[in-house]
């Protein structure tokens, strides 16, 4: 008889399809213990089964209905191609997996492990961490981080969040951050150790001014455009689109908000709670990460603000985005260069 510790772990390895090819593990054993179990373990084993079946529905009704390169929906199986399912298109004879065209396109890890690395990248564990459980190389998670954070960051800027109702804006300071890059010698500062201080009193050029606001919907952005105190015209630039008919700006006391009477109602006030929680977030996460490259700042927020509005499900949200054939995949190389924060 086994009990119900060992039956969860079993379990749970026979879930992760990659450590179950390694150690053989198949369903039809997996009932056989279940008949072993005591009685009172049954129905948590059956529910745990039922994730099993659950999730082998889902992975099934994942295949592509139309081809991503014509539209076209005389599709038919085509073998393999690196394990995942292909398939033909009759129409234009062009072959696609059922993740042509996505952010995990030409992966070669399972949909299950890049489900642990948006986990992962949501709950802030290392990158060394994430690629010490799932035997990867910290390249590899790297780059399927980024790959991440550029869904995301994208999503946010097509979906153009709006400062709908009453809106809180304010702005918060984080530390400018060289990590993973060597300063050159001609920089306006020296090297620094992860949790120092900025050598200039007050805000300056070392500091990275982050824009943020939260509308009636609790939904978030934070955007970094300049150094120090922002200007009118980065205002503008941050705030301006997003601005709509009844848009109601909460803010402080800083009067460059003043910019946006025109086209709405701008109160100042002494208390902005929900923009003074994000601030907090952004804070948190920064901290336990030891900061995070400047250049990379601006994916980091978009991951911060989308999580912030969207705590429940964030995971299986932002999985979407990377599994959606939209032509959201980026290479290796694009991930490095495009969309960072240069100022």
């Amino acid at each position: 008889m086994i009990y119900s510790g060992e039956f969860e772990i079993i379990l749970s390895e026979y879930l992760n399809k990659d450590m179950a090819s390694k150690m053989g593990i198949t369903l039809k054993e997996i009932i056989s213990l279940v008949k072993e179990l005591p009685e009172g373990y049954f129905e948590e084993a059956f529910e745990k089964l039922t994730e099993v079946k659950v999730k082998a529905d889902s992975e099934k009704s994942s295949q592509p209905k139309t081809c991503p390169h014509c539209g076209s929906q005389t599709i038919v199986r085509n073998g393999k191609r690196r394990g995942k399912q292909a398939y033909i298109c009759n129409n234009c004879d062009k072959t696609f997996t059922e993740t042509t065209g996505s952010a995990i396109s030409n992966s070669h890890s399972s949909p299950s492990v890049w489900k642990q690395v948006i986990r992962d990248t949501v709950d802030g564990v290392s990158i060394d961490n994430t690629a010490l459980s799932l035997e990867l190389h910290h390249e590899t998670v790297f780059y399927m981080r980024h790959k991440i954070l550029n869904c995301v960051e994208k999503h946010l800027q097509e979906s153009l969040f709006l400062l709908e109702g009453v809106s809180e804006a304010d702005e918060t300071y984080v530390l400018e951050s060289m990590k993973g890059t060597k300063i050159p010698e001609d920089y306006h500062r020296g090297p620094r150790k992860h949790g120092a201080k900025a050598s200039k009193r007050g805000l300056s050029d070392e500091q990275i001014c982050v824009c943020t606001s939260v509308n009636s919907e609790g939904e978030a952005m934070a955007l970094s455009v300049n150094r120090a105190a922002p200007s009118k015209d980065e205002l503008v630039e941050v705030f301006g689109p997003r601005i709509v008919e009844d848009t109601v700006i909460l803010c402080d006391g800083n009067k460059n908000y003043n910019v946006f009477e025109d086209d709405c109602t701008v109160a100042h006030v002494n208390r902005t709670n929900k923009v003074n929680a994000l601030h907090s977030a952004i804070k948190r996460r920064l901290l336990a990460a030891c900061g995070v490259a400047t250049k990379f700042l601006n994916r980091y927020c978009s991951l911060f603000s989308y999580v912030f509005g969207n705590a429940e499900d964030a995971v299986d949200k932002i999985f979407g985005l990377v599994t959606a054939c939209d032509g959201s995949s980026a290479t290796n190389a694009e991930v490095e260069s495009i969309g960072l924060l240069d100022i």
